[in-house]
């Protein structure tokens, strides 16, 4: 038997979240299928990026080069479905030195279900990066090594798959952490359980409802000369549709109400209205678009953890094309827009913030086991406050060698 998908990279996290360094640093990953339940290998690389402190004026320019150990596991027991992708990285800088790390990526997933209509997931993951120098928010500007770490655990239940009704429920866990003080405001703990009921009235339309819980923490979020423990929750209702229209489109949509609350006084409690809406076109077997928006709070969008009363406006437009069996195209362009309110309570008042991301990449599969992905990167930031704004670019190749 064939196998379905060779090898699969995964190179870039959003640059308008986590920044072009961060995004060369994200793992290589493969795809199995029963006749290759595992896989090792390695993947070399060598990107030039334009302004590594991301700084308005005086851009500071490095080539960074990563080379990584890499492995997985893609295993059926009986029912259950085992996977398990994992990578190990060394990233050097060529003139900043001081900034050399270590980066890893697992994932980790087990797709279980009965002799009945009773199925789930279990999955955990982990991440350690390079964080962006220049996060704006009210936070200082830093040119030091600044590491950063997430974490997540989820476990869902489903009822009645194959039905026309499913009843699902959730916990999820997510942790993040930095390595600098600076960035303490990011720092967080919090577990959220989510109850959901779908239903199927016609073969190409799925209506969801569903409610989540959360209970967090920022240990650490500066107050004054200190810093305080702020204990959050946020309550939401959830109104979700699917329609796959005519087999080649798909349409997704969100709307949420959403209220949180903060110990802190000085942070604002939200309340209001989010959703998202997004499109998936294949007109052919070899091309495909996607185009999403969504109006997300800080936590919802995991972009700014603690900035609950904050509303980011996103777009994101992508597309691939296979020109032949090994050459493939892929380009991105995302944008995410936030204005703050004067009486935020935050530090920074009236601030706008737009960043725009483009990015260009072509992947060569020489073969079965060797593969090359070159990209090119651009991302700015209009904000009113001329420290935070910027525009950085980066470029660069990188080879991965797979054994199953």
């Amino acid at each position: 038997m064939p196998i379905k998908k060779t090898i699969q990279v995964h190179r870039h996290a959003s640059l308008a979240v986590l920044g072009v360094l961060a995004a060369w640093t994200q793992p290589s990953q493969a795809q199995t299928d029963d006749t290759t339940p595992f896989y090792v290998g390695g993947s070399i690389g060598a990107n030039h990026v334009s302004n590594v402190y991301r700084t308005a004026s005086a851009p500071n320019s490095d080539t960074v080069v990563s080379a990584g150990l890499l492995g997985g596991i893609d295993q059926r027991l009986g029912r259950q479905h085992l996977k398990l992708d994992g990578s190990l990285q060394n990233n050097r800088y060529s003139t900043n030195s001081d900034l050399n790390y270590r980066s890893h990526s697992v994932r980790a997933a087990l797709d279980w279900e009965t002799v009945g209509d009773l199925s789930g997931l279990l999955s955990a993951k982990s991440d350690r990066s390079m964080a962006d120098f220049n996060i704006g928010g009210g936070t200082a500007q830093i040119f030091r090594k600044n590491i950063e770490t997430n974490e997540q655990y989820q476990a869902i239940a489903r009822l009645g798959v194959g039905t026309r009704y499913t009843l699902e429920g959730g916990w999820t866990q997510r942790k993040r952490d930095f390595s600098v003080e600076e960035y303490d405001r990011y720092v967080y703990d919090q577990n959220t359980g989510s109850v959901a009921i779908y239903a199927t009235p016609g073969g190409n339309v799925r209506l969801g409802i569903s409610g989540r819980r959360t209970k967090g923490q920022n240990p650490r979020y500066p107050v004054g000369t200190g810093t305080q423990v702020n204990d959050y929750t946020r309550s939401d209702i959830d109104f979700t549709t699917r329609w796959n229209v005519g087999g080649h489109s798909t349409l997704n949509t969100r709307i949420s109400r959403s209220r949180s609350n903060n110990s802190i006084d000085q942070l604002r409690d939200f309340s209001g209205t989010t959703g998202a809406i997004g499109w998936t076109w294949r007109p052919t077997a070899k091309l495909q678009f996607e185009t999403q928006y969504a109006r997300d709070s800080g936590q919802e969008s995991v972009v700014r953890a603690t900035e609950l009363n904050r509303v980011y406006n996103s777009w994101q437009l992508s597309g691939g094309y296979q020109l032949t069996g090994k050459l493939s195209l892929n380009a991105q362009a995302t944008r995410n827009r936030l204005t703050r309110d004067r009486d935020s309570g935050d530090p920074v008042i009236d601030a706008l913030d737009d960043t725009k991301t483009h990015r260009l990449g072509i992947q060569w599969a020489f073969s079965r086991v060797l593969s090359l992905t070159c990209q090119y990167d651009h991302i700015s930031r209009e904000h009113s406050v001329s420290n935070y704004a910027y525009s950085a670019s980066s470029y660069g190749c990188t080879g991965q060698a797979v054994f199953f």
